[in-house]
């Protein structure tokens, strides 16, 4: 395993052994339940070295197996996806056999055993809880969480596949690597809701096939306690579910009355409101006590540099740095 440096800190806790059975349940505490068919340990035994964190309730692990193991799956409901960074992986079911090549990424499906076979593997996976997906699933669609269905391992295309492995380095390299970032629940809820909104979009499942919740009209009583909602709350994790429901509406029909009346999306709104509170954290602070821009964006859940700086200037016509010195 390499790329040490990503994974150092507190927050990251490692874990090796070379004998099998612990290795197998290691699987079992960090991912799912598996039954175990065949397991050929090398001259060093299984070989297994795992670095690992959480993102609130979703877990991250680089893992390296050194043994050829073959094992059934006990699915529980929750997701397990995999980046294949090198060795042999093969997921079969009663309907395919996925070869996967380094680089590759796959689902473990939640609701399906599945055959495993791998040996000598190093790989990046990601498990999400089920309750986060539903959650997820149904802003985007109204779908009913008992209705979420996945019903293959493999991206619906390689593109999509990119897309997931791309999203998951980003955060590793932001999120992760700051224990400070993960210490702010703007941040973490932010994280984790890409994180679910990605995998929904990477993977088959029966979210795409929902039909859009049909829309009732938004009163402007109701839209009204939607902002204020977002105005007594943005200092928290804030999804389109709860606006919806502190505004007494579904998650559809919140959308289209910001689209009407606004211009805008509920989340766009939400992030308004923090550059606000940030803007205003600027103009009150004094730089001389050491407070710093990076400081007040993190703690509206702004953690990318760049693009708090761009929104800033588009919005205030200055640079944050230059509201802090003035």
């Amino acid at each position: 395993m390499r790329d040490g440096s990503l994974y150092s800190g507190p927050h990251w806790q490692s874990y090796a052994t070379r004998d099998a059975d612990e290795a197998h349940d290691f699987v079992r505490r960090a991912f799912l339940d598996i039954k175990v068919r065949s397991s050929g340990a090398g001259r060093d035994g299984a070989g297994l070295r795992t670095v690992a964190t959480a993102l609130a309730d979703v877990g991250v692990t680089r893992l390296h197996y050194s043994a050829r193991t073959q094992v059934q799956t006990a699915p529980d409901g929750d997701l397990n996806i995999a980046h294949l960074m090198g060795g042999r992986f093969t997921v079969a079911s009663a309907k395919d056999e996925y070869r996967m090549r380094s680089g590759d990424v796959m689902l473990l499906l939640p609701d399906q055993s599945e055959d495993l076979t791998y040996d000598d593997v190093d790989t990046f996976v990601v498990r999400l809880p089920r309750a986060l997906l539903e959650k997820v699933a149904h802003a985007q669609t109204g779908i009913n969480g008992t209705e979420l269905g996945f019903d293959s391992s493999r991206p619906i295309s390689a593109a999509l596949g990119r897309h997931w492995t791309q999203t998951v380095a980003h955060l590793t390299r932001s999120v992760l690597a700051d224990p400070a970032l993960l210490a702010n629940p703007l941040i973490t809820g932010n994280a984790r809701d890409l994180l679910a909104a990605t995998a929904l979009a990477v993977f088959s499942n029966t979210a795409h096939a929902a039909a859009p919740r049909v829309a009732g009209e938004v009163t402007p009583r109701a839209l009204r306690r939607a902002l204020a909602y977002v105005d007594d709350h943005a200092d928290q994790p804030i999804t389109v579910d709860q606006i919806a429901a502190a505004a007494g509406v579904g998650p559809r029909a919140l959308q289209l009355a910001f689209r009407r009346h606004h211009d805008t999306t509920p989340m766009r709104y939400v992030r308004q409101v923090r550059l606000e509170r940030a803007h205003r954290d600027l103009q009150a602070a004094d730089p001389t006590t050491g407070v710093t821009v990076a400081m007040i964006a993190t703690r509206w859940g702004f953690t990318h540099p760049g693009r708090f700086g761009t929104d800033y200037r588009a919005t205030y016509g200055n640079s944050p740095r230059h509201t802090l010195r003035t």
